[in-house]
């Protein structure tokens, strides 16, 4: 009986989950922190790591640094994909230009704000160095 009931509550979580197609699936190739991938090979958005990139798309949007981002992380004991207590800033620039996010989990719009953002205050951007 319990059994059922927490096959119930997946399939109900599952259900609330988006998915990408199978075409899509295929193409996504490496699965990054805000998706995972179910038994059939389908990748799909999770929710509650989704919501960390939006927070950090916002907040680099709003004009704050990686080191704002990466302390406001912390304060909320959010865990780096990697599980540790403490995200790099590296880790962040990286999420921030990652294009993937689009369209499952931010706009296009916000993606490209806030790589606008965060390029007026970085030293270094990745795609130029050689």
């Amino acid at each position: 009986m319990k059994e059922n009931n927490k096959n119930e509550k997946r399939e109900m979580e599952e259900n609330k989950m988006i998915k990408l197609d199978l075409i899509q699936s295929r193409r996504f190739g490496r699965i990054c922190y805000g998706f995972g991938r179910d038994e059939n090979g389908l990748v799909y958005v999770k929710e509650d790591e989704a919501q960390v990139v939006k927070t950090t798309f916002s907040m680099a949007i709003n004009g704050h640094s990686l080191q704002d981002i990466q302390s406001e992380l912390f304060s909320k004991g959010i865990k780096s994909p990697s599980g540790k207590d403490k995200w790099t800033r590296d880790v962040i620039d990286k999420m921030i230009n990652n294009k993937k996010y689009v369209p499952f989990i931010i706009s296009f719009e916000d993606y490209f704000m806030a790589r606008g953002e965060k390029e007026l205050r970085c030293r270094y951007d990745r795609d130029l160095a050689y």
